[in-house]
């Protein structure tokens, strides 16, 4: 049996909608990127692997993770599920729900902005 007293839930935060905590690629930080998170108030910026940034934030040490690239689905789904799982969600820039399977692109998923507590 598992003992489950020996696990802390996660639960993500809701943001400080003055002063975000950013999570952005090391490698690939693009100007669309750039351009998304200059009409936000982030007041920091942590620079991480990417299925980092959805444990992060899903743990409540950080609040928002765009993405302006697409990816391959594959890289993201299980980051995904822990972060929604957290009571977090990851949606389209516009807002729409992030949605995979699509074979026809690849498998190449949306761009998106993963976000804390709502």
């Amino acid at each position: 049996t598992i003992d489950t007293e020996a696990f802390t839930a996660l639960r993500a935060r809701h943001a400080n909608a003055a002063a975000l905590t950013e999570l952005v690629s090391r490698s690939s930080l693009d100007p669309e990127t750039e351009a998304y998170l200059g009409h936000l108030p982030v007041a920091e910026r942590l620079p991480i692997g990417s299925s980092l940034k959805f444990c992060l934030i899903a743990e409540g040490a950080g609040d928002i993770y765009p993405r302006m690239q697409r990816v391959m689905e594959w890289d993201i789904a299980a980051g995904h599920a822990v972060l929604a799982a957290a009571g977090g969600r990851v949606v389209t820039p516009e807002g729409q729900a992030l949605t995979y399977g699509h074979a026809g692109e690849g498998y190449r998923a949306s761009t998106f902005v993963a976000w804390g507590a709502v």
